[in-house]
């Protein structure tokens, strides 16, 4: 039924969780699986008096955030060739991680988005938002949310 499942991971706990039910589903289905890192752009106003940070400090968090994120997502590799799952990785910039998410799940041609939900309710919700909402919302491919 899916051939290409594209399983985003933010790094946190219960992300770690639906990478592994995301391998578990893949290896059933005999899809591959293609991990997903957004890293956003590091902001370069800060706020106040209208300085400009620094190009190298700038260039510096970026490379410290594409390090982190190529970790996470070896650790997906890791949990798919001990599952022997087809694995692509896919660390990318992107504007906003749910813009992210959809857009590699089209260029990939993914058949399904895999993904964590951190289940925020009430006024924490409407502070931090729900990428996976988002997802959902945006998404021409059906979307698993795992909690």
């Amino acid at each position: 039924m899916f051939k290409h499942i594209l399983i985003p991971t933010d790094g946190s706990a219960v992300s770690a969780k639906a990478v592994k039910a995301g391998i578990a589903f893949a290896k059933q289905a005999g899809a591959k699986v293609t991990g997903y890192h957004a890293v956003e752009p590091v902001p370069t106003h800060l706020y106040g008096e209208g300085y400009v940070a620094d190009k190298a400090m700038i260039a510096e968090f970026e490379r410290r955030r594409r390090d982190a994120a190529k970790k996470r997502i070896a650790a997906i590799a890791r949990e798919a060739a001990k599952a022997g799952v087809r694995f692509e990785p896919l660390v990318e910039i992107a504007r906003t991680p749910y813009e992210g998410i959809v857009a590699a799940a089209r260029k990939r041609k993914c058949d399904l988005i895999l993904m964590s939900s951190h289940g925020h309710r009430g006024f924490s919700r409407l502070l931090l938002g729900s990428v996976a909402d988002k997802v959902i919302q945006l998404s021409k491919v059906p979307v698993l949310v795992y909690r």
